[in-house]
């Protein structure tokens, strides 16, 4: 077996000039077209956004909807089925509307005055409206 190798890297040693460009071009011309056929018939993993997969939230209207308020927490224990952990509220402290994201925007606005971009939807119970958002604009004194 060693020979064979030995043999073999010794044949490819003495190749030079012309016979090592012909030899480059017949492996081009054999790997390109076999890459091609394996890659095409390869089915892609990431076809799909993974949050979306793993997070299944109800179906939610396209048309956006803004809100201004403040961002608080809200118990999740009051909506164990909606995976819902804040809420939009007024200057007084009224509920204008629950909150619900698929990433960490809404605890990273937490407290802050804020408008807010998504799509309506209910609660598993059909009870109450959540703003799956989107989107989140911080406000300040200027705005």
């Amino acid at each position: 077996m060693f020979t064979l190798i030995r043999n073999t890297h010794n044949k490819f040693e003495k190749l030079s000039g012309k016979k090592i460009l012909i030899l480059f071009v017949v492996i081009f011309v054999v790997c390109v077209p076999l890459g091609i056929v394996i890659g095409n018939s390869i089915k892609p993993r990431l076809n799909e956004d993974e949050m979306l997969t793993t997070l299944k939230t109800p179906q939610v209207k396209e048309k956006p909807i803004y809100y201004d308020g403040k961002i608080e927490y809200v118990n999740p224990g009051f909506y164990p089925n909606d995976n819902i952990s804040f809420a939009l509220v007024d200057g007084s402290g009224k509920l204008i509307i629950l909150l619900r994201s698929k990433d960490q925007k809404l605890t990273i606005a937490e407290g802050l005055l804020v408008k807010v971009k998504g799509a309506m939807s209910k609660t598993k119970d059909g009870k109450e409206d959540v703003l799956n958002v989107t989107e989140v604009i911080i406000r300040n004194a200027s705005n």
